[in-house]
C-alpha cells in the first residue's frame, strides 16, 4: 500500500520531507462536538447552581398568616399551589397557598377572603358515613359501549387506590359553618357525565384525580353549580360555608359550598 498522495498528487514522503513528516491523521469531527457541547452543558449547571444560591428560594409559611414569596416578588398565576411540611407528628402537615393574583376581583358584600390554611384545625377527623354510596360514582350507562365487568371494577379499584393515598390531617373547623367567604383553588369535576356540575375546589391543580387528594380539611365540595365553569382551571368561589363531611367517589371532604358564584383566578 503506497504513501498517502498530497493535495499535488505527490507523496507526502517525496522530497526532503521524509517518512517522519507526514500529518497525523484528523480527528473525527463528531466526538470534538460532543467534548465541546458536554464541556458547555456542565459550564451551564455550575452558573445556574451558583446563581441559584443568590436568590431567594419560593416559601409557604403554615396558617399563621405567611404568604408565598419568590425572589422577584411574583409568580405565575397559573401554577400550582405549593405544599409544606410543618414538622407535624404523624403525616407532615400539609398546607396550601394559591399563588398570588394578578388582580383580585372585588369582595362581595357580606364575604370574607379565606386561605386553605384557615380551613385546618388541629383535631380527628370523623370520616363521613358511605351508606354503600359515593357522591359522583357513575352508572353503567356511563361507561364506553364494549365495556366488560371487568372494566369497570378495574375503573374503580384505580379510584379507590387514590383515596387510599388521602393523607388525614388535622380536621375541621365547625366555627366556619355558616359564614359567607371567598375562596381561590382549582376545580375538579366529581361527576363523569357531560352534563354534571358538581365539583371539588382544591387547592392543588389536577388533586383527586391526577394525584393523590389533599386532608379532606382541604377540599371544599360544590354541588350543582347552574353556571358554566371550566373544569382544572383557577376560580374563586364565592358562597356559604358548609361544614358537612362528604363522601365522594374521588376523595373525602370536610366542607360544602352553597349559594355560590364563580369567577376567574387570573
Amino acid at each position: 500500500m503506497g504513501s498517502p498522495v498530497g493535495r499535488s498528487g505527490r507523496s507526502v514522503s517525496d522530497g526532503n520531507r521524509g517518512p517522519s513528516a507526514r500529518r497525523a491523521p484528523r480527528e473525527p469531527l463528531l466526538p470534538t462536538v460532543w467534548r465541546v457541547l458536554t464541556v458547555l452543558v456542565v459550564a451551564v449547571g455550575v452558573v445556574l447552581l451558583v446563581l441559584s444560591r443568590f436568590q431567594d428560594p419560593v416559601s409557604v409559611v403554615g396558617g399563621d398568616g405567611g404568604t408565598l414569596t419568590a425572589s422577584d416578588g411574583t409568580l405565575d398565576p397559573l401554577a400550582t399551589s405549593t405544599p409544606v411540611d410543618d414538622g407535624a407528628p404523624g403525616h407532615p402537615l400539609v398546607r396550601y397557598e394559591m399563588p398570588p393574583p394578578r388582580e383580585t376581583p372585588p369582595l362581595a358584600e357580606g364575604a370574607e377572603d379565606l386561605t386553605w390554611p384557615d380551613l385546618w384545625t388541629a383535631g380527628t377527623w370523623e370520616p363521613p358515613t358511605i351508606n354503600g354510596f359515593r357522591l359522583g360514582t357513575p352508572g353503567a350507562e356511563l361507561f364506553p359501549d364494549g365495556s366488560t365487568q371487568r372494566d369497570i371494577e378495574l375503573f374503580f379499584l384505580d379510584l379507590q387506590d387514590m383515596r387510599t393515598m388521602q393523607p388525614v390531617d388535622g380536621t375541621v373547623r365547625p366555627e366556619l359553618d355558616g359564614r359567607r367567604i371567598r375562596l381561590g383553588g382549582y376545580t375538579t369535576p366529581v361527576g363523569f357525565g357531560e352534563e354534571d356540575r358538581e365539583f371539588l375546589l382544591v387547592p392543588e391543580l389536577g388533586a383527586c384525580i391526577h394525584v393523590p387528594p389533599p386532608s379532606p380539611n382541604q377540599i371544599v365540595f360544590v354541588p350543582e353549580y347552574a353556571g358554566e365553569v371550566e373544569m382544572f382551571a383557577p376560580v374563586w368561589v364565592t358562597g356559604t360555608l358548609r361544614v358537612d363531611p362528604q363522601a365522594t367517589i374521588l376523595a373525602d371532604v370536610g366542607y360544602r359550598f352553597e349559594d355560590v358564584t364563580v369567577e376567574p383566578y387570573r
